[in-house]
């Protein structure tokens, strides 16, 4: 075992982690004990090999041009189990950690050189489909150890293989994820046996595991993705700087490292070259990208994410994310797509069209580029706004002046009756003046009380105008924004309804794109005062927003609470949105 890097105090540092950490520890140092006798001799539970995330136990293997790095997070009730015996020779059990954990390159087991070896917090791994699977009971803190296994020339066969029983059963529950030069071979999986990669030296992206079931999502090294929505066609392309760099000369001669500069540089490259390659028809007519985005991005267990411009760029491994906009009225009859880029010995392209009923996945053929999507939805409807008409009852009151001389009336109608024809004129006269007293008085009072919608109203008034607002966002043009408020906002203001709406309410999802209104939940009123002018009104209220989004096949949804001040006016049963003030915005899962 070769020790060249380990830290003499090493073993004293672990020790005295091992006293600072909980109770949990004393337990594990106990167990630790017991390996004298022999190591434990449980197994673990079968598991399916997606769901790696949530393990216990952890491994990132990474091979490098010339060592394995593995990096293992060891569960402190399943420490034991990495653990080799104590064979007598005073190896420490430091060094003994990990030795379990095997590698061979071709026909030679590889020997280890621990780095670090600690007691730490946990890393949390999350993707998008961990909800799916039951996290297994783990300790917060693990041991982790990083350990390198040097080898000669490039070989053709790694394999990995975990702690196993006589039987070839796993001891332990151990994630996985696996890169090669830095490019992602595996998403999230479980090594629950021996597994073979195949590491191609010449371009690690073709690198893969003998078992299939150790893949990553996005396999091609280019990728299409036609989305079909209410305002926007979206052909949105994954693509290597590598494979750009075959059509289009970058002119970056030996350089492998890239500047801030040279990616701002390669993503106007990339705009340019792709808005006139793969022409695309909408119901017959040929048509333009409206605008073309270029991203970088990153393709790795936890999914796809969007990088900054700053951040390390390497040629030899960059990923750009291209999004081709379209805009259109509503969801097209027929869009057409003419392929015409194929790497080199690519002949079959992965694409995915998806509409609103959901996501098909295909494939594009070097002997046949043409792709066609037919609008087959039959109870889809377009979205549009829509007048928020709320009719709401008002109370009679009837003012006590009406009331009282609504009676004297009533008196003087009565005593008409039984008197003279002199007195009974006198008091026909005053019956008459009361009654049209008391007329004026009520419809006086009626006409300065305007009727207060009550709670079922207001709920409804509210809602009405976020639904509108949520199909409002849906417009990619600012134009067609404006134009889709006219239901529910008067001209005068929906300059300002319109820019609070990008401040307040745009969500901004991880791979770059603008999430759109699912649904509206939880809604409620706090307050629906009067305003300052007559048939004016301030809402205060609260509500939760369900969103979706994605760019290149990867869908994110969360929901956001929102808080915030709509001014609302009354003409008739119609209610208009005069302002908007978004008090706050909270992010949830």
């Amino acid at each position: 075992m070769m020790w060249t890097r380990m830290v003499s105090m090493l073993p004293l540092r672990f020790i005295s982690k091992i006293g600072e950490c909980s109770k949990t520890w004393v337990l594990v140092g106990s167990s630790l004990v017991s390996l004298a006798f022999g190591a434990s001799q449980s197994i673990a539970d079968l598991v399916s090999p997606y769901g790696g995330e949530t393990a216990p136990n952890f491994v990132e293997l990474s091979v490098q041009p010339d060592h394995v790095r593995v990096l293992l997070e060891v569960d402190l009730n399943d420490y034991p189990i990495f653990v080799i015996p104590d064979d007598g020779s005073g190896t420490s059990l430091a060094e003994r950690t990990g030795r379990n954990l095997q590698i061979w390159a071709d026909e030679e087991e590889l020997t280890s050189t621990t780095n670090t070896i600690d007691v730490r917090p946990r890393i949390s791994r999350q993707t998008a489909s961990s909800a799916q699977y039951r996290p297994r009971p783990r300790s917060e803190n693990v041991v982790y150890v990083d350990m390198e296994f040097p080898f000669n020339g490039k070989p053709e066969r790694i394999t990995f293989i975990p702690p196993l029983s006589t039987d070839g059963i796993p001891l332990a529950s151990l994630g996985v994820v696996a890169e090669h030069l830095g490019v992602p071979v595996t998403d999230y999986r479980y090594l629950s046996q021996a597994e073979t990669m195949l590491p191609d030296w010449d371009d690690p992206w073709f690198t893969k595991f003998e078992n299939p079931n150790l893949t990553r999502h996005h396999k091609s090294p280019m990728m299409s993705f036609l989305a079909m929505e209410p305002r926007v066609v979206r052909h949105e392309i994954i693509l290597r700087l590598t494979d750009l760099e075959t059509w289009a000369d970058l002119d970056f001669e030996g350089a492998e490292r890239l500047t801030p500069d040279d990616v701002a540089r390669i993503k106007s490259g990339v705009s340019d070259f792709l808005a006139t390659r793969n022409p695309l028809a909408v119901d017959g007519k040929p048509v333009k990208p409206e605008m073309v985005q270029v991203s970088r991005i990153e393709v790795g267990a936890e999914g796809l994410r969007v990088l900054p411009d700053e951040a390390e760029a390497n040629r030899k491994t960059m990923l750009l994310g291209v999004v081709l906009s379209y805009p259109v009225a509503t969801l097209p009859h027929r869009v057409d797509l003419a392929w015409e880029l194929f790497p080199d010995g690519l002949d079959v392209i992965p694409i995915t069209l998806s509409d609103p009923a959901g996501a098909i996945p295909s494939q594009i053929y070097a002997s046949d580029s043409a792709v066609s999507w037919n609008n087959h939805l039959t109870t889809w409807k377009n979205p549009k706004t829509s007048p928020v008409v709320v009719k709401v009852a008002g109370v009679t009151q009837v003012p006590p002046i009406s009331f009282g001389l609504g009676f004297l009336c009533l008196i003087c109608a009565y005593y008409s009756s039984q008197r003279t024809n002199g007195q009974r004129l006198i008091l026909l006269g005053l019956t008459g003046a009361f009654g049209a007293a008391a007329i004026v008085t009520y419809s006086l009072n009626n006409l300065s009380t305007t009727p207060e919608p009550n709670e079922i109203a207001t709920r409804q008034i509210v809602g009405g105008l976020l639904t509108n607002i949520g199909t409002t966002m849906l417009e990619t043009r600012d134009d067609n924004a404006l134009a889709a408020m006219e239901p529910y906002v008067e001209a005068v203001n929906r300059d300002k309804v319109q820019a609070e709406i990008h401040r307040g309410l745009s969500v901004t999802l991880p791979s770059g794109a603008m999430a759109r209104v699912e649904a509206i939940s939880d809604l409620n009123v706090e307050s629906f005062a009067p305003g300052e002018e007559r048939n004016q009104h301030q809402v205060l209220a609260n509500w939760t927003a369900r969103v979706s989004g994605g760019h290149w096949g990867h869908l994110h949804r969360q929901t956001v609470s929102y808080r915030g001040l709509l001014d609302v006016s009354r003409h008739g049963d119609h209610w208009m949105l005069d302002d908007l003030t978004i008090i706050s915005a909270k992010t949830g899962g």
